[in-house]
């Protein structure tokens, strides 16, 4: 089988309750002979591109997904935080996810960020899959009912997640998902819902949640850890629900994440733009005119030598800025910086960080400082360089 359902030390942006890394996930898939790890997280889409990586690192296959919340109405004042599992099938499916889980953020945030029917059933059908996740799925009275209208329009991208814990609460709750599966013509599928990889590292996560002040009474009996297939079949066995042929056929229906595409994520810098219609070089020249028209108020009355030293230096600048496709940059917060001040803002005489030393930065209004007056020697190149850009592939500092 292959574990879609797991959970890092990057698990849960509200509460830490995992301990392990990803890389401790893709270590234990190839230990025990499964072919993939995937991004899911509590409520988003966790390091996807850190698990990207180390899909390709461990010759694994990337799945990209969340454990998403989810309620009703995202704009009622709704604590259900219902889960739900999301895997993309393909690129536009991963485009999909990520747009519905950005609404959730703008306008269904209450106390977490959470989807709702609409935005659920907004996304492209043949391009994602779901679960129904942990028994934190089935909150409302009538689940069911919401169930069918997502199997109408997710037709077999949908199957009714089943997790192995010993406890009442999960063994009664199989016997439903079981039932309900037959009478609907719906898949079963197994989630381990893994928060760390051996049993071990229970005490681990424990010891983390109590730091935090954090109890879950509700988890005795819970199985967290990431083991083998026999010992999934063993687990399941013991609750008495599932026959091996049913428990086996949930296990198989994971391989359908083998079936998803290849989404391959480049390492491109992306920056958001305040001219998404314009090329590169129509932004190179917005941001080289805007520039040239403040230094030249700026050093208008300079004597000429004192000119030619700004002149030199803030082509220098320019042109790291245009290289390095980094125009976006300034030419954003230039308007941030204009608006703040237009609303009663105040620019110090002092500031901090290495943006002060770029002087073009000074010129767009971010700062007063005059790094050719500082008494400080400030070096330009601990701000933006190509090489920082280009070779590193990070930001401007």
């Amino acid at each position: 089988m292959q574990n879609y359902h797991r959970h890092s030390s990057y698990g849960n942006i509200y509460i830490a309750d995992s301990a392990v890394m990803n890389e401790d996930y893709a270590k234990r898939a190839v230990e025990v002979g499964h072919k993939i790890i995937s991004s899911v997280e509590h409520g988003w889409q966790g390091y996807y591109y850190q698990t990207f990586e180390l899909a390709k690192k461990y010759n694994l296959k990337f799945v990209f997904g969340a454990e998403a919340y989810w309620v009703k109405d995202r704009f009622e004042k709704d604590k259900s935080n219902c889960h739900i599992i999301i895997l993309a099938k393909n690129e536009k499916g991963r485009r999909a996810i990520n747009e519905i889980l950005s609404e959730a953020n703008e306008t269904g945030y209450y106390f977490r960020p959470r989807l709702d029917l609409k935005l659920l059933l907004s996304l492209p059908a043949d391009d994602v899959f779901i679960t129904t996740a942990c028994v934190a799925f089935w909150k409302y009275d009538d689940v069911e009912n919401i169930i069918l209208k997502l199997k109408n329009h997710f037709k077999d991208n949908i199957m009714l997640e089943i997790q192995y814990h010993n406890t009442l609460q999960q063994i009664t709750l199989n016997k439903k998902i079981k039932k309900f599966a037959y009478d609907n013509d719906i898949q079963m599928i197994v989630g381990l819902d893994s928060h760390y990889i051996y049993p071990e590292q229970a005490d681990d996560r424990q010891n983390l949640l109590e730091a935090n002040k954090v109890f879950y009474e509700d988890e005795e009996g819970w199985y967290m850890d990431y083991p083998d297939d026999d010992t999934i079949i063993q687990r399941f066995l013991e609750q008495g629900v599932f026959t091996r042929d049913e428990i086996q056929k949930a296990m198989d229906n994971t391989d359908i994440c083998l079936t998803f595409d290849d989404i391959v994520l480049t390492d491109d810098i992306k920056l958001p733009t305040l001219y998404p219609n314009k090329t590169q070089e129509e932004r190179n020249k917005i941001y080289t005119k805007l520039i040239a028209s403040k230094l030249k108020e700026y050093i208008k009355d300079f004597p000429p030598d004192e000119k030619k030293k700004y002149i030199t230096s803030v082509q220098q600048e320019v042109d790291v800025y245009k290289k390095t496709k980094m125009v976006d940059y300034p030419l954003i917060d230039y308007q941030i910086v204009k608006r703040a001040i237009e609303k009663g803002g105040l620019i110090t005489d002092t500031g901090r960080g290495s943006g002060v030393g770029y002087f073009t930065n000074t010129l767009c209004g971010f700062s007063k400082v005059d790094r050719f007056k500082s008494p400080i020697k400030l070096y330009p190149e601990r701000f933006i360089s190509e090489s920082r850009i280009l070779e590193t592939r990070s930001l401007p500092d």
